[in-house]
């Protein structure tokens, strides 16, 4: 019976820290006012209609679960890269610098949730940097996560 009461609460435990996740995912869709974007950067048909598809790709929390259940905080990285490579990089860094003041939207966004709801800080995620050394090795420090 302990068992059972453990995998039970282990389970809500889960689904509580994925369902936060998922409303980071929602509130980073739902937080900008994607026509403006799209007027903004001047993005064409095709740019908007990958936009509209990449935010519309997890309607609810059991389709966003079946891909990020195991690894919550990657949609963070798979939606940012993804919408980079939907727009041209002088439009990716525009819009970086207007909606994300040119940071890390991953951190940008956790800082500030963090800043209204006291969720711990997010660490900086070195593959958003504006600069990339070719030969640099992400995972010289032995971090990684």
């Amino acid at each position: 019976m302990k068992k059972l009461l453990i995998v039970a609460a282990l389970g809500v435990f889960t689904l509580g820290f994925s369902q936060s996740y998922y409303n980071d995912y929602r509130g980073s869709v739902s937080s900008i006012n994607w026509g403006q974007v799209a007027i903004f950067l001047g993005l064409n048909n095709n740019q908007i209609n990958q936009l509209t598809l990449l935010n519309n790709r997890y309607p609810d929390y059991n389709s966003w679960n079946r891909v990020y259940g195991k690894a919550p905080n990657r949609w963070y990285t798979d939606r940012y890269y993804a919408m980079e490579r939907i727009m041209t990089p002088a439009q990716y860094k525009k819009f970086s610098s207007r909606y994300y003041q040119g940071q890390n939207p991953r951190l940008k966004y956790d800082n500030d949730y963090r800043n209204h709801h006291d969720r711990p800080q997010m660490p900086h995620d070195r593959r958003f940097n504006n600069h990339r050394d070719d030969n640099h090795n992400d995972h010289h420090d032995g971090h990684h996560g």
